[in-house]
C-alpha cells in the first residue's frame, strides 16, 4: 500500500469478529513508515495505550458504541497520547455528538454495523452536515477510482479503503489508481 502512495493505512485489530490482532498492527509498522489506524471498537483509554504501544498513529472511534462522555474522554486521551482519533459516523445525530465531543477528523461509514451491507449514499446524505473545519472521510464502498470520486465530488477529503484493496490481485497498482484519481485537480474543493 505505501509503494502505491497510500497516505495510511488502516489495520484491523479487532479479533472476534474481523479475525485482527494488535500483533497485525506491530507486524505492519515494522514494514511500512507512513502512519497506521488502529481500527477496532475502542471503548477505553486502555486500548489507547495498546495502540500507542504497538505502532499506531490514529484510532476509530465508533460514536455509535460509546456514550458521550466516553467519547469526549477517549478524543482528549487519544490527543494527549499522541494519537489522532478519526470519529465515525452513521448519522446526522452521530455527526452532532462527534462535532460536540471535539472531533475534527470525522468519517462517515457507508457500511451498517448490524447488517455489513453498503449504502455508498449515506456519505452523500451525511458529509453536508458535518462543519467545513472538520476533515470528511468516506468510509467503506470503495471499490475503483469511480467510487473515489463519486464520494470528493460531495465533499470527502480522504477514502479509507478495505475490501476492494484486501481482495486484489495487485494492491500496489490499486492503490496507485486510487490516489491518481484523488489527486484530480478537479476533485479540490477548496482544501489546501
Amino acid at each position: 500500500y505505501e509503494a502505491g502512495g497510500a497516505a495510511c493505512i488502516s489495520v484491523l485489530t479487532e479479533q472476534r469478529r474481523f479475525g485482527g490482532s494488535l500483533a497485525d498492527l506491530e507486524a505492519v509498522r515494522a514494514s511500512v513508515e507512513i502512519p497506521l489506524l488502529r481500527k477496532d471498537f475502542i471503548v477505553t483509554s486502555y486500548q489507547l495505550w495498546e495502540a500507542k504501544a504497538s505502532g499506531a498513529d490514529m484510532v476509530l472511534l465508533i460514536v455509535a458504541a460509546l456514550d458521550q462522555q466516553a467519547l469526549v474522554s477517549l478524543i482528549e486521551r487519544s490527543r494527549s497520547l499522541g494519537l489522532t482519533p478519526l470519529v465515525e459516523v452513521h448519522d446526522a445525530d452521530e455527526v452532532g455528538r462527534a462535532v460536540d465531543a471535539g472531533a475534527t477528523i470525522i468519517g462517515v461509514n457507508a457500511r451498517d454495523l448490524r447488517t455489513l451491507e453498503v449504502d455508498r449514499t449515506q456519505f452523500n446524505r451525511v458529509a453536508p452536515l458535518i462543519p467545513d473545519t472538520c476533515v470528511k472521510i468516506a468510509e467503506s464502498g470503495v471499490r475503483d477510482a469511480r467510487d473515489l470520486i463519486a464520494y470528493a465530488e460531495f465533499g470527502a477529503d480522504a477514502v479509507l479503503v478495505g475490501e476492494s484493496l484486501v481482495t486484489t490481485k495487485n494492491p500496489r497498482t490499486a492503490v496507485h489508481e486510487l490516489v491518481t484519481a484523488g489527486a484530480h485537480p478537479a476533485l479540490r474543493h477548496g482544501r489546501s
